[in-house]
C-alpha cells in the first residue's frame, strides 16, 4: 500500500512540474500576456517585496510602471550595496525622478536610467546600468557613473 501511495505523489509531482515549469524557468511569453514584459519571477519577486508594505502603500506601490517597480524592488538594494562599497557612509539611494523618462526597462533583462545617493553631506548624481535575471528575479549587475555632487554641509549661525 505505500509503494501505491508514493509512486501516486510521484505521478502528482511530475504532472504539477509540468504545468509550472514554464514559470519556474521564467516564460516571458505568459508575462507579455499580463501586458508586462517581466516574467513571471520577476513578477513575484515585487509582489513578494510589497507584501511587507501596509494597505495603503502596497495599493500606491502597485500603480507604480514596471521601471519603478523594478528601481525599487530589484536595483535599489544592488544599487546600495555598489555605492557602500566605494563611499562607506552611504546611507540613502534613489532610482529614477519624478520625471517620467528618468527610468527605462529594456525588456525583462536591463533598466537603465538616473538617480542620486547620499553619502555623508554629500549628494552624489549617477547614471546607472541595473542587468536583471528574468529566470530569478534578481538583478545581476548594477554599474553607474556620478555625474554631479553636491555639498549640504550647514553652516554654524
Amino acid at each position: 500500500m505505500a509503494k501505491n501511495i508514493f509512486s501516486g505523489t510521484l505521478a502528482g509531482m511530475a504532472v504539477l512540474l509540468s504545468t509550472l515549469g514554464p514559470a519556474i524557468a521564467g516564460d516571458t511569453a505568459t508575462a507579455a500576456k499580463n501586458g508586462s514584459e517581466l516574467s513571471p519571477r520577476q513578477q513575484q519577486a515585487i509582489r513578494n517585496a510589497f507584501s511587507r508594505l501596509d494597505e495603503g502603500e502596497r495599493q500606491m506601490a502597485m500603480e507604480w510602471s514596471d521601471a519603478k517597480k523594478v528601481s525599487e524592488t530589484m536595483c535599489r538594494p544592488a544599487a546600495l550595496r555598489y555605492f557602500r562599497k566605494q563611499y562607506r557612509e552611504t546611507d540613502r539611494v534613489f532610482l529614477g525622478t519624478v520625471k517620467s523618462d528618468s527610468l527605462k526597462l529594456q525588456g525583462n533583462r536591463q533598466l537603465t536610467g538616473t538617480g542620486q545617493f547620499r553619502e555623508g553631506y554629500n549628494w552624489h548624481y549617477f547614471t546607472f546600468e541595473c542587468q536583471l535575471n528574468p529566470a530569478t528575479g534578481y538583478a545581476v549587475s548594477f554599474k553607474a557613473d556620478i555625474t554631479k555632487t553636491e555639498s549640504y554641509r550647514r553652516q554654524s549661525l
